[in-house]
């Protein structure tokens, strides 16, 4: 199984599973969450990550929030020298939704595809969609 890691700002990783939890009802198994704070060391943040990544020998995918900030920086160093791992930004539910439903079934560069196009197609304008009567 693809093990999952939830790397963002703050406690966003860790409320996102929580919602997710309180969806499909149970706690998905085998996911980690590593919450990046303005105190946070790259290089220490970096360790963890690497140490985490250790214990997936069918691959990895790290969903980070934000292309650019400290979260995807950080998994980016970490997860350089390991060709099975896989880091996707712009974190949303649909996409963590789409990794629990999918993590069993998918290798992890497979999952990662998945799940980029899953959260691409989340993203909707509600109102313009509403006023076209769609």
């Amino acid at each position: 199984m693809v093990k999952i890691i939830l790397v963002t700002h703050g406690n966003l990783a860790q409320e996102l599973l929580n919602t997710t939890s309180q969806i499909i009802g149970k706690t998905p198994e085998d996911f980690e969450t590593l919450s990046i704070t303005a105190a946070s060391s790259v290089e220490k943040e970096s360790s963890k990550l690497k140490d985490l990544l250790k214990d997936s020998p069918e691959g990895a995918v790290i969903l980070t929030d934000i292309f650019g900030g400290s979260a995807t920086n950080i998994s980016l160093t970490a997860s350089k020298d390991n060709p099975k791992c896989n880091v996707i930004t712009g974190l949303n539910l649909s996409m963590l939704l789409t990794a629990v439903n999918n993590r069993k079934k998918l290798s992890a560069k497979e999952l990662a595809e998945k799940i980029e196009a899953d959260g691409k197609r989340a993203v909707i304008n509600a109102t313009e969609l509403l006023i076209k009567g769609l």
